[in-house]
């Protein structure tokens, strides 16, 4: 059972890191300044690029 509970505490430790990278993330916690028509726009762009591969030249 040791090698199962080694392997229990990285694991652990491994998320525990991961969480705190995630709260760590420079991202706004309000979306209201987020400009929504750009946001918008650039959404409508990669729809229309979606299965699109233009030509290497």
């Amino acid at each position: 059972m040791g090698l199962i509970d080694d392997i229990r505490k990285k694991k652990d430790s491994w998320m525990a890191r991961f969480e705190e990278h995630r709260q760590d993330k420079d991202e706004p916690d309000d979306y209201s300044s987020v400009d929504r028509e750009k946001e918008e726009e650039e959404i409508l762009r990669n729809r229309k690029m979606v299965g699109v591969f233009p030509r290497k030249e």
